[in-house]
């Protein structure tokens, strides 16, 4: 293997669990929250200058990130091993430390709240504190949702037992073992492996891939565990929305802190709903090319064309990447080189890793990459994205720690641009029957990342909304009404062999354990990438204005940012010219029948 394939935390961290720098840091973090409040508790609501801000802000900023370094390095060890329960006990002590320090630091939050709305936004006008323009406004928005110290104390309290329900859920899976019976022989293996066999040439292996999983998943045992987990964790987030006064949207919570405007976020559901025909146009000539009008299964959705599976090395891959980025712009491809140079990237599956991809940044450090490379084309296309996500972060190191991370629904840009280069790429390497294949894998992608992702939150939405309203749900419940959204999306096309009370599929999604309402933002990045890759491709839109779009982070609300750049998301236009550019697509496809 030429590229490291390996992270090297102890390059960037700390040597092991017994680092002796590791306790040291772990130990700073009650006398750091100390420290600080000691300097600032009595005197930060009589701030009259703009420098006693920034001394304040630097402080903080500081103060959280020093806070941060064990909990960064715990999960990425987490991530390799969930089953390490070595790290797992380290991380629910240190979880507990960050609990006492938050307590100690109740007092910023109340301290805001005292200085009310007119004096945040005065604040915020003060071109010496520009730089902090946008925190100070997601500040003035957010008091109204802040508790009285007591009550915030009692939330900090309790928010340590729930919030082990992700851990738990990530522990649980984790240990997870699967088997396929593939010619003859079984075989043991990791569930993304499994997942990849889903998209095999056998039909009779992609519906073994879908049985295994099924054989795990849908144990009475695991239904159990895994329901009473989802629902704790969405009585969580509902008793939060209660007491803080959101209101009756069970979604504002995400949408304010995506500062996104819940008719923009009604809007975009609204409309990828209304076109899910054109998906169910898509399964249909997909049906007709593989031969199975009458008899197409969900074990055929993500099936290939061909009659040959193309395999990638990760070298193979890797380098693809490189030469797209390398075409598209020297910063691109210059961190590109270094990620994987400097072992930021772990590459393959093993026992126990953590399924997906995923990657990490935050300021003043370098970005993370975790993949699990099983060697397909979709795999190829996980390593652009991931890659445009690190390079986000990089780009977006000019801005201040508190404005440095985009909302989510910004956060997937860069990934889903970067992918859209790497399809341009492919297209012109390849013939016409594997340019076909190649369409039937892109689309597949798109409608993966716009039109599921919206039926994951209108499964969420309905979810939420029933216990909201004092609904109490079992496993089988959820079961059935995520095959309700399925068949909103699918339109009959599909045909289902279980019964929907059996419908497990919501239960192997890990967005809606860790960040309810995530899945938005997928969709809401690709139909924004197609508007700004269209805007670059006819030149209206230049590769630094891009580029000031990703450094941006979190600096400008979205509606803002993208406005400069004659985008308007508050208008149904804007999503129905990113879904007619699928529709094309579509067009395309089925023309090829």
């Amino acid at each position: 293997m030429s590229y490291p394939t390996n992270w090297n935390l102890a390059r960037y961290f700390y040597s092991g669990l017994d680092d002796p720098r590791l306790d040291a840091d772990i130990a700073s973090i009650l006398p750091l929250a100390t420290e600080f409040a000691t300097k600032y508790e009595k005197i930060f609501g009589t701030f009259t200058e703009s420098a006693q801000i920034l001394d304040f802000y630097r402080d903080y900023t500081e103060m959280s990130h020093r806070m941060a370094t064990p909990s960064y390095y715990l999960f990425y060890r987490s991530s390799l091993d969930t089953q390490d329960l070595s790290v797992t006990k380290k991380m629910w002590e240190v979880d507990y430390i960050y609990n006492e320090a938050a307590n100690k630091l109740l007092f910023v939050a109340q301290w805001w709240k005292q200085i009310g709305y007119d004096r945040i936004m005065e604040w915020s006008g003060l071109p010496e504190l520009a730089r902090y323009k946008n925190d100070l406004l997601s500040t003035a928005d957010g008091i109204r949702y802040i508790l009285g110290e007591r009550e915030e104390y009692v939330l900090n309290l309790k928010s340590r037992p729930l919030g082990l329900a992700g851990s738990l859920h990530d522990e649980l899976t984790g240990s997870y073992e699967f088997t396929m019976t593939i010619a003859w022989e079984e075989k043991k293996l990791t569930e993304e492996e499994v997942r990849s066999y889903r998209q095999h040439t056998d039909r009779s292996i992609r519906e073994e891939a879908y049985r295994s999983l099924r054989r795990v998943y849908n144990t009475k045992q695991n239904q159990i565990s895994l329901g009473n987990i989802y629902t704790s964790i969405v009585k969580d987030w509902t008793s939060e929305i209660k007491m803080r006064g959101y209101g009756t949207n069970v979604m504002a919570q995400r949408n304010i802190s995506e500062e996104m405007d819940d008719e923009v976020v009604n809007m975009l559901l609204s409309e990828v709903e209304k076109a899910y025909p054109v998906y169910q146009r898509f399964l249909r000539a997909k049906a007709k090319m593989l031969g199975f009008d009458t008899d197409f299964s969900v074990w055929d959705v993500g099936a290939p064309l061909g009659h040959s599976d193309k395999d990638f090395t990760f070298e193979e891959a890797y380098d693809l990447h490189l030469s797209v980025m390398q075409d598209f712009d020297s910063d691109f491809y210059e961190y590109s080189k270094r990620m994987i140079e400097e072992e930021r990237i772990d590459v393959f599956p093993r026992a126990g890793k953590r399924g997906g991809a995923y990657a990490s940044y935050r300021k003043w450090e370098e970005s993370f990459v975790l993949l699990n490379f099983t060697g397909k084309l979709r795999d190829v296309s996980t390593i652009s994205h991931e890659l445009g996500h690190a390079i986000h972060g990089h780009l977006s190191q000019v801005q201040e720690a508190p404005v440095y991370d985009s909302p989510l629904s910004m956060a997937e840009t860069a990934s889903i641009f970067s992918e859209m280069l790497l399809g341009e790429k492919v297209k012109s390497l390849v013939s016409t029957d594997e340019y076909k294949e190649y369409l039937n894998e892109r689309l597949g992608d798109i409608f993966a990342t716009i039109f599921r992702q919206v039926q994951y939150v209108t499964f969420e939405r309905q979810v939420h909304e029933q216990i909201h309203a004092g609904a109490e749900l079992t496993y089988k419940d959820l079961n059935t009404l995520w095959r309700w959204e399925q068949e909103k999306l699918y339109g009959g096309v599909v045909r289902h062999d279980i019964a929907p009370e059996d419908e497990s599929g919501w239960s192997m999604i890990p967005h809606i354990y860790h960040s309810p309402f995530y899945c938005y933002a997928y969709a809401f990045g690709n139909l924004l990438t197609f508007a700004l890759y269209n805007k670059v491709q006819d030149g209206s839109l230049s590769v630094e204005d891009y580029k000031d779009i990703l450094r941006a982070g979190g600096s400008e609300r979205p509606r803002d940012l993208l406005k400069k750049y004659n985008i308007d998301i508050a208008s149904p236009e804007f999503y129905r010219a990113g879904l007619r550019e699928v529709e094309k697509m579509v067009e395309e496809f089925e023309q090829l029948i």
